[in-house]
């Protein structure tokens, strides 16, 4: 088992995380016409989507 990362990286990669969602919320707005309103479900799609795409890249390792 790997020994736990140390704070400065998990704090990197949660930001780093953070960011992808961010991004792939905007470009889901932008695709929905800029429509005010669904922004949760932007961004709760854009969590999905990345968590999806994070656990198959785990599991291909």
């Amino acid at each position: 088992m790997a020994a736990p990362a140390p704070a400065k990286q998990r704090l990197k990669e949660r930001l780093s995380l953070e960011e992808r969602i961010r991004r792939r919320a905007y470009e889901l707005y932008v695709q929905d016409g800029n429509k005010s309103g669904s922004e949760l479900d932007d961004w709760f799609q854009a969590e999905e989507e990345i968590r999806r795409a994070t656990e198959q890249a785990i599991d291909k390792h």
